[in-house]
């Protein structure tokens, strides 16, 4: 007594529609609770000035912080910039209050803004010594990015930012002349645990 092709086609397509939705489901993305994360990429930094040329260079980031919902974390991030460059290390960064909105519950896609304090650093090497300045400023980071799950609560995590950052104007003998404004565009990959 055989099984008919029928039975056995539409169990097959049966099962071939439902795998794709218990997959969906199993992907939904849950944020509860803490998060942190940190990754690392590279950047543009496109201010003249200060820096001399547009330079490209390293860039870093550490951010965490609580789930108000499935649509909103909040957090601190320290998103930092920095290269070598004529026998000096030049380091541009925003710490900032963060807030990440995420449109769609099930989806990893979500937008940032923040808003803190930027600095501008400068370290040089003369035989022994070591030279080092800083100026604060204010600054305002945008951007975006895809949560990517790896694991149960464990995402990668491709990320864009703009970095933009207000300095008083001036001319330091160390850091050299201070434009008003800066702006750097950066690109980090990392990895998030909610």
């Amino acid at each position: 007594m055989g099984i008919p092709v029928r039975v056995i086609l539409l169990s097959a397509i049966t099962v071939a529609l439902a795998a794709p939705a218990r997959v969906a489901f199993a992907q939904a993305h849950e944020h509860r609770g803490f998060w942190i994360g940190f990754g690392f990429g590279g950047g543009v930094n496109f201010t003249q000035g200060l820096d001399g040329e547009r330079l490209v260079g390293g860039t870093g980031y550490l951010r965490l912080g609580g789930t108000p919902s499935q649509h909103l974390l909040l957090g601190f991030e320290g998103i930092g910039w920095g290269r070598h460059y004529q026998g000096a290390t030049l380091g541009r960064g925003n710490g900032a209050f963060v807030a990440m909105y995420y449109p769609s519950k099930n989806g990893g896609g979500f937008l940032k803004g923040g808003v803190g304090t930027a600095t501008v650093s400068r370290a040089a090497v003369s035989g022994s010594t070591t030279s080092t300045t800083s100026e604060p400023g204010f600054g305002l980071t945008i951007g975006g990015g895809w949560d990517l799950r790896l694991g149960n609560n464990l995402y990668g995590t491709p990320n864009f930012d703009v970095l933009m950052q207000w300095f008083e104007p001036k001319d330091d003998p160390i850091l050299g002349h201070i434009p008003g404004t800066n702006t750097i565009l950066v690109f980090t990959f990392g990895l998030t645990w909610h």
